[in-house]
């Protein structure tokens, strides 16, 4: 079994997609490709979720993407870390942490990517205490040692915005 026609120009589109020199046309007739040979294409409509997300900042037409995706197929992995991610971005914790809630469910998902979403979903809302001991959880179920460093760096960030959101105490001036 070998790829699909779907499959391949999925590749070329995600391939097109190399951040700030993207080749938006190239991207752009290969997702049209992929979704005319299977309109159900779960990696196509995935990205075509996230370039509505990143790039036209339409969550909703983005999240019903992503909600055909989950109900084609709900064990499409991909789509939970993207969609949790953009709800986030549109400022929709609640939604975004029964997303997460459901997606530790599903084997084979990136427990270390989900806690980090969901301390990231804290983070937004000033939850910082809350937030850094997930990403202690986030730092027990990483596998990688690049993605492990990558914690590191949350962790020191959350800590600064700590540091940059508790009073300082007023100490007594001395005679």
């Amino acid at each position: 079994m070998g790829l699909t026609l779907a499959d391949t120009y999925y590749l070329k589109a995600k391939g097109a997609t190399n951040g700030f020199s993207s080749d938006w046309e190239e991207v752009c007739e290969a997702l049209n490709y992929a979704l005319s040979y299977d309109k159900n294409h779960c990696a196509s409509l995935c990205l075509l979720g996230t370039i509505y997300a990143e790039h036209f900042r339409d969550y909703e037409k983005a999240f019903d993407y992503f909600d055909q995706v989950i109900a084609i197929d709900i064990n499409y992995l991909e789509v939970y870390y993207a969609y949790a991610k953009y709800l986030i971005w549109a400022d929709k914790i609640g939604r975004t942490q029964k997303l997460i809630d459901f997606a530790f469910g599903l084997k084979g998902i990136g427990k270390a990517e989900m806690y980090w979403l969901s301390a990231y979903a804290l983070e937004t809302k000033g939850h910082y205490k809350i937030a850094l001991q997930l990403l202690k959880k986030a730092k027990i179920e990483s596998y990688n040692e690049n993605y492990t460093y990558f914690l590191k760096d949350e962790v020191t960030r959350v800590r600064q915005k700590i540091k940059l959101t508790t009073p300082k105490s007023k100490k007594p001036k001395k005679k």
